[in-house]
């Protein structure tokens, strides 16, 4: 019955093991924004030097409800050359190695 017990908690914990994330700071070089359309990403942010697990930068997709709190924080830290942290999922670097945005944030 333990032994069951601990395979079940297992199961149901993978999936939150899996989504772990991971933060990367550093200095905006650029960003771009898409007004609308069905691209894939709504803004991509890329620092003066990308980690190698995001070399293409980073994104979030059009849907996202706060996409332009994720903008001004983004334009705001370009513009004052101050640097940011985005913490991104470790798996989601799929869309031309960009890694999708979780949450953004002064360091």
């Amino acid at each position: 019955m333990f032994l069951r017990v601990i395979i079940l908690f297992s199961l149901l914990i993978a999936p939150t093991i899996t989504l772990a994330t991971e933060s990367f700071c550093g200095d905006v070089q650029r960003l771009r924004v898409w007004a609308g359309g069905n691209d894939t990403y709504g803004i991509w942010v890329e620092y003066k030097t990308n980690p190698s697990q995001c070399s293409g930068g980073f994104y979030i997709p059009h849907q996202a409800s706060n996409k332009e709190f994720v903008f001004s924080i983004a334009l705001a830290a370009k513009m004052a050359k101050e640097r940011i942290c985005i913490q991104a999922l470790n798996h989601s670097a799929d869309i031309k190695n960009r890694c999708r945005i979780n949450y953004i944030m002064n360091p």
